[in-house]
């Protein structure tokens, strides 16, 4: 069904594309074919469906494309979380010529084409004719004969004839694998360039069981090239995770561990099996099936009931099996949650030996065979005793599911078989034990076989030696930089729910980034930017850039390209020089401030923030900087700045109102900062707002411009350095008296179970705070360091103390609700004149922050040149009014200007104040 989609906002100069990537725009050849298209913030490909924009975007560029001129026809659909993948395959004499497609991706929610990627060969017209090509059965010998000696059988099992460019080689292993040696790898021709009539192969050995591709010239009966089908973890695998070096943080646990400590480390879990069979139960069920496909011989498990309880290895091996089964179980289904269609409909059974390779230390998995099928070794740590062993190889198994080809062992795809399982096991490691080993029990501190394979690389990919950097080593550099993704997303939080958040987040992005990728087996760092490229592109049609930025932080700081050389930023707290995230507070921004009065009356914007006045006109200024290499371009950018009444749930756009847009008409040089504004606006609410300011341009776009729904703000505020937040309430109060605040503790988009914690431990110990709100806030929940003073059917009163954190938890918040909070501090006696004393208020809904605030209580000690107010008469006096000894110390609220308690609505006193005096 066709509908309206989203519009993404572009810069000042709409005909631009967002650069949310290095690299975007388009790039034709020397003979003038269009071969990328990048557009990650789909603004320029638009139409009604993902798929209409596609088939727009190929027609009108089909001269570009050179498609008018080939044979180019629709070969695979495939559809993500976010995305739409169509991929055109070129034929000649209706044979395919390999690796010369057309991929374009759309981002369905926005319906626009945001990559394509065009691989096609135009010089074809010399091509062999297919009738010259000698029958498979005559080549049978060439393409056989590499493996006579080392197995016991050989046969061709799948065959296709095609033409294919001769420019490439598969990547060698830099050890031989137990099935395959580097030498038989090597195997063959060295690649001329030509254009070649083939006969391409899919061999199966036996003695060992194998699978390789092998490639033979059709017509000169020359072998090629051969390449493992299978998916290797690596030539001396020995891992485990979760497991007792990980939970014990000992790495003294190794392969020579006993069961009598290893048992220790065991631990009841539940899955799901299949029903008895013949009065037996099995490790059987929807996803997998432990089954002796592979030497040595062992019989898997079989229980009369279903308990598959086992002493470890080596007393039993049939650990192995409950294990493997376990968390490959878990795995798929995890996975399967996270809403990728084409991933979903293609995952099938695959059959599983714990206890195979003829207990070599390796592990494999099959993607060619039918099922499919994994085989772990028990050399050195049994493979299938280790969560990142099992899940590493079943993510091959994903790749070949979401039709995604990354070089196996050989190339990028070990970076995302290391680091998904490095992610996804997080949530199982509470104390954040040995995260960045990929391998901590296989790989410890007795049985160490790698000091490359861990995700704290400090390598580059802008390192002058990056080119005798071996497979591994470049393996993890890209795992490093895609975890520290998931870290800034949020999985550097100490809260257990974020940090499953961001987990979710960043697996899902990965996820979809396959299907965006067009497919390479080098060890190129090109090939490493298109993968981080295409994450940031994936999260763009997944959240709308929500993460982007944070991921550009990452790349750029693990050197696969340069910080964009116009990086401009709006200070989050006055130590933030423009990192992603940034940190906390990130509310207290000092590039946003206040003027009472505009600048055409001589007014000094650079004196500083001045607190609003109620009801008249007030001017906002916004400082922008550029932390960026390149001047940026006047008229380039703009400048949005927002408010929101006071509250800690708001969400992004939902609770914010636009003050008005500002374009920067003059350059902002590369370490430079201008000045923008003012924007003017009349306040309700003095000094309670929640002020935020955008800047935004198509070389540095903010992530406000492309976001596909409402998020938390603060989200919003730390994960782009384009965006600042000022949300901080002043409020003076003299020693002993009394402020007055109002909080609003807002729902979210749905209903949610939510905790409000006020912090006061920054506040002197005799001080009182009394905060009255709705009780069905209070009545359902826990409260910590709390008492209830007042408790009424609508309305209940609490107190809590002065260097203490009251905690109210539990409470239940309907989509979109609104609950205010009279907030009243009975100040200490004991402040230091013109100290700060932060309180800090934050609400959780469902166990994620949702925002934060600080009150900043200023104590006045001196009386000298302040106005205090007496809310009891609503009258304003000095300290030398003749009846200042008859006001009580509740009854005196400070001000530093007359102003800002005419605003508040006082009325001078007729005996000190008679001028401000209005009857």
């Amino acid at each position: 069904m066709d509908r309206e989609p989203q519009k993404n906002m572009p810069g000042p100069q709409s005909d631009q594309p967002l650069r949310m990537v290095p690299g975007v725009g388009e790039y034709s050849d020397t003979d003038g074919v269009l071969r990328k298209f990048m557009d990650p913030g789909a603004t320029l490909a638009r139409a009604s469906t993902a798929r209409k924009a596609i088939d727009q975007f190929v027609k009108a560029r089909s001269a570009d494309l050179k498609a008018d001129t080939i044979d180019l026809r629709e070969v695979d659909s495939t559809e993500g979380a976010a995305t739409l993948r169509v991929r055109f395959q070129q034929f000649h004499n209706d044979l395919p010529v390999l690796g010369a497609t057309v991929q374009a991706v759309a981002d369905v929610n926005q319906a626009s084409v945001v990559q394509a990627d065009n691989t096609g060969e135009a010089g074809v017209a010399d091509a062999p004719d297919p009738e010259e090509a000698q029958a498979l059965d005559d080549l049978k010998r060439v393409a056989l004969a590499p493996f006579k000696d080392d197995f016991e059988a050989a046969d061709v099992i799948k065959d296709q004839l095609a033409y294919l460019p001769d420019t490439t080689r598969p990547s060698l292993p830099e050890y031989d694998y137990p099935t395959a040696s580097v030498a038989l790898l090597k195997k063959g021709e060295k690649p001329d360039g030509a254009l070649h009539l083939v006969w391409d192969l899919l061999v199966e050995t036996t003695g060992p069981f194998e699978h390789f591709r092998v490639v033979v010239d059709a017509i000169a009966g020359k072998l090629l090239w051969i390449e493992l089908a299978g998916k290797y973890v690596t030539a001396t695998l020995k891992v485990f995770m979760p497991d007792p070096v990980t939970e014990s943080n000992d790495s003294t646990l190794s392969s020579g561990s006993g069961a009598t400590t290893l048992n220790a480390f065991r631990h009841d879990v539940l899955a799901e099996v299949a029903p008895a069979s013949g009065g037996k139960f099995h490790l059987d069920g929807d996803w997998f099936r432990c089954i002796d496909w592979d030497s040595p011989t062992f019989t898997q498990p079989e229980e009369t009931s279903p308990l598959f309880s086992y002493d470890t290895y080596p007393k039993n091996r049939a650990f192995l099996s409950a294990n493997a089964y376990y968390w490959l179980d878990s795995a798929a289904r995890y996975l399967r949650t996270l809403g990728n269609v084409t991933l979903n409909a293609n995952m099938v059974k695959v059959d599983v030996d714990p206890q195979g390779f003829n207990g070599a230390d390796n592990s494999e998995w099959l993607g060619s065979a039918t099922p499919p099928r994994i085989r772990f070794g028990e050399g050195g740590v049994p493979d299938d005793a280790d969560f990142g062993v099992i899940v590493h190889e079943y993510t091959h198994g994903v790749f070949d599911w979401l039709g995604a080809n990354h070089g196996g062992s050989g190339a990028y795809e070990h970076s995302i078989c290391d680091v998904l399982p490095a992610i996804y096991r997080d949530r199982f490691n509470p104390n954040g034990f040995r995260r960045t080993e990929t391998f901590p029990f296989d790989n410890n501190a007795t049985d160490r076989w790698s000091t490359e394979r861990s995700l704290d690389r400090a390598e580059r990919f802008d390192d002058a030696g990056f080119g005798g950097y071996g497979p591994n080593l470049r393996n993890s550099m890209l795992g490093t930089a895609l975890w520290r993704c998931y870290l800034g997303m949020g999985g550097d939080s100490s809260d257990p729910a974020v940090r499953v958040a961001a987990a979710d987040a960043m697996i899902k992005t990965m996820l979809e980034m396959l299907l965006i990728v067009p497919d390479d087996t080098t060890t190129s760092r090109a090939h490493a930017v298109s993968m981080a490229q295409g994450c940031i592109t994936a999260d763009s049609a997944l959240t709308g850039g929500l993460y982007s930025k944070v991921m550009d932080e990452a790349f750029v700081n693990q050197g696969l390209w340069a910080r964009r050389p116009v990086d401009l930023y709006i200070a989050d707290n006055p130590a933030d020089l423009g990192a992603q995230p940034s940190g906390v507070p990130h509310w207290t921004s000092p590039d946003i401030w206040v003027r009472n009065n505009d600048i055409s009356t001589g007014d000094n914007p650079e004196l500083g923030h001045e607190s609003p006045i109620n009801n008249q006109p007030n001017y906002l200024y916004v400082r922008v900087h550029n932390r960026g290499l390149q001047a940026s371009a006047s008229g380039g950018f703009q400048v949005e700045a927002f408010r929101c009444d006071p509250g800690t749930g708001m969400i992004w756009p939902t609770h914010f109102q636009s003050l008005g847009t500002l374009v920067i008409n003059q350059p902002i040089p590369a370490g430079g900062s201008v000045r923008v504004g003012p924007f003017i606006w009349t306040p309700q609410i003095v000094d309670h707002e929640g002020l935020v300011a955008v800047v935004h341009g198509a070389e540095d776009p903010a992530i406000t411009a492309t976001l596909n729904g409402p998020v938390p703000h603060d989200r919003v505020i730390r994960f782009d350095n384009n965006v600042g937040q000022r949300n901080v309430a002043p409020q003076m109060a003299a020693p002993g008296g009394k402020t007055h605040m109002t909080i609003t503790l807002r729902g979210a988009l749905t209903s949610t179970t939510g905790s409000w914690h006020l912090d006061a431990t920054a506040l002197p110990d005799d001080t009182r705070i009394s905060v009255r709100t709705l009780s069905r806030i209070l009545e359902p929940s826990t409260l910590t360091n709390v008492d209830v003073t007042q408790a009424g059917s609508v309305r209940t009163t609490f107190e809590i103390k002065g260097g203490k954190t009251a905690v109210v938890d539990g409470f239940h918040l309907e989509a979109n609700d609104r609950v205010a909070a009279e907030v009243t501090i009975d100040f200490s006696s004991q402040a230091e004149h013109l100290r700060l004393y932060p309180l800090v208020a934050t609400q959780y809904q469902d166990g994620l922050i949702a925002g934060r605030m600080t009150i900043q209580i200023t104590a006045v000690n001196e009386l000298e040149d302040f106005f205090f107010g007496n809310p009891r008469s609503g009258e304003l006096h000095i300290s030398t009014c003749p009846y200042w000894s008859r006001l009580g110390a509740a009854n005196k609220v400070p001000f530093l200007r007359a102003e800002d308690a005419l605003a508040r609505g006082y009325n001078g006193c007729a005996f000190c104040q008679p001028a401000l005096n209005t009857g």
